[in-house]
């Protein structure tokens, strides 16, 4: 079996977990969406060469990792955020092969950030930037290749659209009206 054809697979399968991400409710609940997602992400880019995307979903299978132990004393050290950040910048410097590249560690930096936090709400209005990142780095870094990263950052945008709607207030309909 081609290894495209695995990584169209686990790509798939990042998609649907992506699908979910933004419409949990709960930040613990957002986090292991994040973490499954990673994982599948990771795998995904290293089947196809995307090393710099590949790091990135690795740290961020870490992060989420040590963020889902929030209140635990270890976990909730500010370092953790230093570090995440730190790592970012160093996996992106390290696998760059062009200024291009250097998009999916823009995306983890604002990632580190936003799940941090473990607040929904921020995370689905980070999650524009983010997925406008790593969109562009499949279409200009991957090309074809990256056809599912770039379906899955459209479906991304699109989840969270819908869940940063169903939070707006609601307009008061003529039934509600006296």
């Amino acid at each position: 079996m081609p290894k495209e054809f695995i990584a169209l697979v686990f790509g798939a399968l990042g998609i649907l977990a992506n699908a979910v991400i933004f419409q949990q409710k709960t930040g613990k609940k957002l986090l292991i969406c994040k973490l499954i997602s990673d994982v599948l992400w990771a795998i995904y880019y290293l089947l196809l060469g995307g090393y710099s995307a590949a790091m990135i979903a690795g740290i961020g299978v870490l992060r989420e990792s040590i963020f889902l132990n929030q209140g635990k004393k270890w976990a909730d050290s500010p370092l953790w955020f230093l570090l995440f950040a730190a790592f970012a910048v160093l996996s992106g410097l390290l696998t760059a092969t062009s200024l291009w590249a250097l998009l999916p560690m823009t995306a983890s930096l604002l990632s580190v950030y936003s799940f941090r936090k473990a607040k929904p709400r921020l995370a689905r209005i980070l999650a524009y930037p983010i997925s406008g990142c790593m969109l562009l780095y499949d279409i200009i870094v991957l090309g074809a290749l990256g056809t599912v990263g770039m379906i899955n950052e459209g479906m991304t945008l699109i989840s969270t659209t819908v869940a940063l709607a169903k939070t707006l207030p609601r307009r008061p309909s003529n039934e509600d009206l006296p």
